[in-house]
């Protein structure tokens, strides 16, 4: 799946590499990595407006959901989307249709299990700074406050060999859109897409650096970059040996 993400370059290089503006760069917090479940206020391109960064909550609010109670319930089990079933689940099919975007990020962190420990792991672009991510996003009004609330779903497909290897417990990655797909991208999608994008991801692109544990005892950092600091050499091939790759 994908639950954190790693967001927390300067708003100039984020605007640069997506080309689009913020709407008020004042309003973007970045993040060495956050939890999804923190229902973090990301950077986010939608397909209604594609110039744009807007900030988006990380985690689907649908428009149809009555009350801040189920509002609260529901986003929980928003933050990803399986592609096999995205124009089928009843919070997701009407955003597939007609609400797809992109967020930029630096990375996203996984853990490989082993035995009775976790490993976490950066994946990034291994030659560019940032990866986008294909989502869904809505806008759900507060009936109370009459406050509307963007939020997003990043989509998640079967894993390719290196997030196999990784992330052994789901075998599950988020949606990568090349930067040569994402005007495409944003134009939409039907289920006749489905298929084509459940393709595992091509293999000579991203790669992975073995990270401190402590990073899985914080849900939330703004600016400690020290716990992005590499155990051993970053890696595109599944290693050979097993176990912990650097015991």
């Amino acid at each position: 799946m994908c639950y954190t993400v790693s967001i927390y370059a300067k708003t100039h290089a984020i605007e640069t590499a997506v080309g689009a503006t913020f709407d008020d760069p004042a309003e973007y917090q970045p993040y060495v990595h956050v939890t999804g479940y923190a229902h973090p206020f990301l950077p986010f391109v939608t397909n209604k407006r594609p110039t744009a960064l807007q900030m988006m909550s990380w985690g689907l609010i649908p428009r149809w959901a009555r009350t801040e109670q189920a509002a609260a319930d529901i986003r929980d089990r928003t933050l990803n989307a399986r592609i096999e079933t995205l124009f089928e689940k009843p919070s997701f099919k009407q955003a597939a249709l007609t609400r797809t975007g992109l967020l930029p990020v630096q990375g996203f962190i996984e853990w490989r299990h082993e035995y009775k420990h976790k490993d976490p792991y950066l994946v990034r672009h291994h030659n560019e700074i940032f990866l986008t991510l294909g989502c869904i996003w809505d806008e759900w009004v507060n009936p109370r406050t009459g406050e509307v609330v963007p939020s997003f779903s990043i989509i998640t497909t079967p894993s390719n060999t290196l997030m196999s290897w990784i992330h052994n417990s789901r075998k599950r990655m988020p949606l990568i859109i090349d930067a040569a797909d994402r005007e495409a991208w944003l134009r939409g999608i039907t289920p006749d897409d489905v298929e084509r994008l459940q393709r595992p991801f091509q293999d000579d692109v991203l790669e992975a650096l073995q990270l401190k544990k402590e990073v899985s005892k914080l849900r939330v950092n703004t600016d400690d970059i020290s716990l992005q600091e590499m155990v051993g050499d970053p890696f595109m091939q599944v290693p050979q040996r097993s176990g912990n790759l650097f015991a």
